[in-house]
């Protein structure tokens, strides 16, 4: 009998347990038998490439132990596999919310330089260079991007979160962050340059 075939038998609550109690083998044979089919529909539904779907059904694989080592997968109603893909999709989603706040970092800095720093630069280590610093940025930037960007909270629901008087505080204080943000983008491109 081979692994696809034990897997596809065993109720959800069986493997939840065997990954409670530590095997290894039902994750490695999780993998193999969903891998090919998670990648198939992540390409096709979420327009990833072949690299970042695997990347991300890793990543599931791996979200996947960690609810049921925590308890989160105990009262499981769905089938493992639907759980599996739904931690995929979450990732998925998450990432291109984050790309959304890098993208528009990115055509600010665009629109901003028209004076041949841009043509010096090459793209990808300038995209490279937005991602490193948006994730090292402090509070409260880092959560105020990440709640209007990423999480899609309007400036009313920001500002209740951060304990601000209101929306126009948000506001004034997102349009501070992106600010910040760009001038340490271009501080180190300049040093870039000059080295």
């Amino acid at each position: 009998m081979n692994s696809k075939t034990n897997i596809l038998n065993l109720e959800t609550s069986a493997i939840i347990e065997a990954i409670k109690a530590g095997s290894e083998k039902i994750l490695f044979q999780l993998y193999e038998v969903y891998r090919d089919e998670f990648v198939s529909w992540a390409i096709r539904n979420h327009q990833v490439s072949i690299e970042e779907a695997k990347d991300v059904f890793q990543e599931s694989i791996v979200g996947l132990y960690k609810n049921v080592k925590s308890g989160k997968a105990d009262t499981l109603e769905s089938s493992v596999k639907t759980y599996l893909f739904g931690i995929g999709k979450n990732i998925i989603i998450n990432a291109l919310k984050r790309k959304g706040v890098e993208e528009k970092i990115m055509q600010n800095l665009e629109y901003q330089h028209d004076n041949g720093i841009n043509d010096f630069y090459n793209q990808e280590h300038l995209i490279n260079l937005v991602k490193r610093l948006y994730r090292a940025m402090g509070s409260p930037c880092k959560e105020i991007l990440e709640m209007y960007y990423e999480k899609g909270f309007d400036m009313e629901s920001v500002a209740s979160n951060i304990g601000y008087k209101n929306a126009d505080v948000a506001k004034k204080k997102k349009y501070e962050c992106l600010k910040s943000l760009e001038d340490r983008i271009n501080m180190s491109r300049l040093k870039d340059i000059l080295n």
